[in-house]
């Protein structure tokens, strides 16, 4: 409830912890690690704090001033009395925003239309950290409006692991979870209907890819198998025997066709097939690799006769995650350092005051760190009594974060490597690269490849949301199944987990240099 001073009042029972008050009260609190003090994001001011001792992770987590200041870990706090919370870092608000052109893929106009009975349909794409859906009028062959969101299960953890877990553990949880994105989804189709006019009763046809995790939540089945190592190579079955509370949640019509295109199998979704759709990856020449980034970074590669496909987890250093000064790619982070001369130009979506940097940000100042010669091929500061490096107020990057991005970085370049020797290529044998998702659209791809992200010798497209391009072609074309039936034959799946080999190049790939 709020009051008149916009502040929300929520009752408790005594010894509730107070992160999971907040997320049920609806505050949009930070946290990447299910509650376990490790990523010390669901910072909050308690009025009294002194009243309540320091649990040994707060002291770890938080700085001097800041446990001076009354800041506390919302996760560390069982509330024993009446407290007056402010939440230091909430997440962004969850309002929709419109993509521009720019922004969707052409892929969808590239497979020739089916004839449709229905006149309205809807592509979504459903991401661990974005939404994004696209309303088509099928029988114009004619993309209406499209956006993209935030996923509002970011207060679960920032990544599927953490959202899995935190499902597995109650029930109660894997609901919420569920009902979120749901919600989530009902509220974009809501703005949608509204901004073209257009009843959602008139929607006959609804297609959703996404992560394995992600759609198992959505449709709450199966995601207990998927903390299963046996399963991270199996096809995970999604798809609900009937849809009918999908459809009322989302007030489409009564018949209309809800899919959720089923995953590769449980660490790949069906994002990355309709990237490969999308991109066209089996229609190229040999060596042509697409990656997926994202805290589950997926990845295939086609030798020409078959397509090799993993994932590896770069955890969510690319989404910000992780990071010190980190954030999403929303309103008023910082995506591109530019270095002109001896001046550095930073660019701030929104062209607001920087709040903190996004994952490509930060590939472009390891870069420019290591090529000033401030930072070593090891990560570390050459000026050992530097704190970090200044971007602008209350933005520092700090040793720690260099290490995040190392660490995932390296998880792309010796799954890039190791995905190379299954097909038995060298890293100098691609021909082709398309970097996917918001991370990979906004790369300077240059900065990617001097700290060894990409590799240097094939040509690279920064493709953006390939995601929800393929899952439009699949919601009007019958090319598109017949493209997809296609990649799933010539489709080979590997467990990197499985590998001692892929360990190896995963420590050489730790430092700041080109892949080899």
């Amino acid at each position: 409830m709020q009051n008149s001073q916009g502040e929300i009042l929520q009752s408790l029972q005594p010894g509730a912890n107070l992160r999971e008050v907040l997320i049920a009260g609806g505050c949009a609190v930070r946290s990447s690690c299910g509650g376990q003090a490790r990523c010390g994001q669901c910072q909050v001011r308690v009025a009294e704090s002194g009243a309540i001792p320091y649990t040994f992770s707060e002291r770890a987590r938080l700085s001097g001033a800041q446990l001076a200041a009354g800041i506390r870990l919302a996760c560390q706090l069982n509330a024993l009395m009446d407290l007056h919370v402010e939440v230091m870092q909430p997440l962004a608000q969850m309002s929709w925003r419109a993509l521009r052109e720019d922004e969707c893929s052409r892929s969808a106009w590239s497979f020739a239309p089916r004839a449709h009975t229905v006149r309205y349909g809807v592509a979504i794409d459903v991401g661990t950290t974005q939404v994004r859906l696209a309303l088509w009028d099928l029988v114009a062959g004619v993309r209406i409006n499209a956006c993209s969101g935030l996923n509002p299960q970011g207060s679960y953890g920032a990544d599927v692991l953490t959202r899995l877990m935190e499902a597995d553990r109650a029930e109660a949880c894997a609901r919420a979870l569920g009902k979120l994105i749901r919600d989530r989804i009902a509220d974009a189709l809501a703005n949608m209907s509204s901004q073209s006019s257009i009843a959602l009763s008139a929607v006959g046809e609804v297609q959703i890819v996404g992560n394995t995790a992600m759609l198992s939540l959505l449709a709450g089945l199966n995601y207990r198998m998927l903390l299963d190592p046996e399963n991270w190579t199996r096809r995970i079955a999604c798809q609900p025997e009937q849809t009918t509370f999908l459809r009322a949640a989302w007030g489409v019509s009564e018949a209309a066709n809800i899919r959720l295109v089923t995953p590769l199998g449980g660490f790949v979704g069906s994002d990355l097939l309709a990237g490969v759709i999308a991109t066209g990856l089996i229609r190229q020449p040999a060596g042509a690799l697409l990656i997926d980034f994202g805290t589950n970074s997926e990845m295939a590669l086609w030798d020409g006769q078959t397509l090799h496909v993993t994932a590896t987890a770069g955890g969510p250093a690319f989404e910000g995650g992780g990071i010190s000064c980190g954030m999403p790619a929303e309103d008023g982070a910082i995506y591109r350092i530019d270095q002109t001369g001896g001046e550095i130009k930073l660019h701030v979506l929104g062209d607001l005051a920087p709040r903190g940097l996004c994952g490509s940000a930060l590939v472009d100042a390891a870069a420019y760190l290591l090529r000033t010669g401030q930072l070593d091929k090891v990560g570390r500061f050459t000026d050992k009594t530097s704190g970090g490096w200044v971007l602008s107020e209350g933005v520092v990057l700090k040793r720690g974060d260099i290490d995040v991005l190392q660490r995932a970085k390296a998880a792309i370049g010796a799954g890039v490597q190791w995905l190379c020797q299954q097909a038995g290529l060298e890293t100098g044998d691609l021909t082709q690269v398309y970097a996917c998702g918001a991370f990979g659209q906004l790369l300077t791809v240059e900065n990617a490849q001097q700290i060894g992200l990409l590799p240097q010798t094939a040509m690279v497209h920064l493709e953006g949301n390939t995601a929800l391009g393929g899952c439009e072609a699949l919601l009007i074309s019958d090319l598109a199944e017949a493209e997809l039936a296609a990649v799933l034959a010539v489709s080979r799946i590997y467990n990197l987990a499985e590998d001692v080999g892929f360990e190896s190049l995963f420590v050489e790939n730790l430092y700041l240099q080109a892949i080899p």
